[in-house]
């Protein structure tokens, strides 16, 4: 079934109370086009906005689509088509962060950003493809975020597929957005594989300024000169590419935005796999049944809509077989979050 690992909520239940903002897996959106313009005036399917600058020539609503993926797992996701020229950078986004990270539960100033990210077919483009969080301020600025290059030159050095980091920072006098290498000392540069997924993440902590970067090889962090700023939008960007002549696409799926007391960002340690329970029958009209071969205990079950919310909110007294009824919920699409002794697991459960 599509998405069976869609999300993993990667921290021990109770040492921190990471709340979900924002999530979407895409799947509930339909095939073809997002956006109705690509001036950011109208809001598409989602209610996500597109935009263009100018550049290129292949500047149309078909560079922001929902494609259903080769790979199974990740079913219907995000393409973006970057531009044919150095110029004409596309964005996506949703309004309604900045109130949804101003309402956040007092001592949750970080914000975590997580996202996979399909590095696309092989190409000559110099495109980027980012995934960025803005700050609120009158003029707003680039507080952080993780960039794929299709190509790119680095020190004179050649890199295909390469993953950095974005920081507001200071270096020396001069503060402003900086990119960063995010491998080690002797290496610095982390790259993928053509036609590949992988998992990324970042995050930015209001208190201290600290910007972290995880993903596949890599654990990175610097000190950012946002210290104080709020969160304002998040969005999906491709980036023309200097002396770019060239386009090309890369893809985005079940990306997720909390905000967290602590670093929780793309944990393993304590991942429950989502296999070791049993969730049936799914789709379902009403009751659900969850259990485990493993005899792991329930402590706790959320449902929650693709926008994050939470739906229903049941508690169990650490028992191995539990039943879940969701006959009061509206036919759709649902996120259900199992919590046992072993961390946070979530499914897609889809309500007939």
């Amino acid at each position: 079934m599509k998405k069976l690992l869609l999300l993993f909520f990667v921290l021990l239940y109770g040492l921190v109370d990471a709340q979900t903002l924002v999530s979407d897996n895409f799947s509930a959106l339909n095939v073809g086009n997002i956006g109705t313009d690509v001036t950011g005036a109208t809001a598409g399917q989602g209610n996500y906005l597109t935009f263009n600058t100018t550049g290129g020539t292949n500047g149309g609503n078909s560079n922001y689509q929902i494609v259903t993926s080769s790979n199974v797992t990740y079913g219907k996701n995000l393409q973006i088509v970057g531009s044919d020229a150095a110029t004409g950078t596309r964005f996506m986004w949703k309004d309604g962060l900045n109130a949804l990270w101003g309402g956040r539960t007092a001592g949750n100033n970080i914000i975590e950003v997580e996202f996979d990210l399909f590095t696309g077919a092989a190409s000559t483009s110099r495109n980027d493809f980012r995934v960025i969080i803005y700050s609120t301020e009158a003029t707003p600025r680039i507080i952080a975020g993780l960039f794929l290059s299709k190509n790119a030159t680095i020190s004179a050095v050649d890199y295909v597929n390469v993953v950095r980091g974005l920081a507001l920072a200071t270096s020396g006098t001069t503060t402003g957005l900086f990119s960063y290498g995010l491998g080690t000392a002797a290496s610095p540069q982390i790259v993928f594989a053509d036609n590949t997924w992988i998992r990324l993440g970042f995050s930015f902590n209001k208190t201290t300024g600290a910007i972290m970067f995880k993903g596949p090889g890599f654990n990175a962090s610097v000190t950012g000169a946002g210290t104080g700023l709020d969160t304002g939008e998040m969005d999906f960007v491709s980036a023309g590419g200097a002396a770019n002549t060239v386009s090309a696409s890369a893809a985005f799926d079940n990306y997720i935005i909390r905000a967290s007391s602590a670093d929780t960002l793309l944990s393993v340690e304590a991942v429950t796999n989502v296999a070791q329970f049993s969730i049936s029958p799914n789709p379902t009209t009403d009751i659900v049944n969850i259990s485990s071969s493993e005899n792991i205990n329930v402590s706790n079950v959320s449902v929650a809509d693709l926008n994050g919310r939470i739906v229903k909110q049941l508690k169990f007294n650490n028992i191995s077989n539990v039943q879940v009824n969701l006959s009061d919920l509206s036919a759709g699409m649902y996120m259900m979050s199992v919590t046992s002794e072993q961390g946070i697991a979530t499914k897609k459960i889809i309500k007939n």
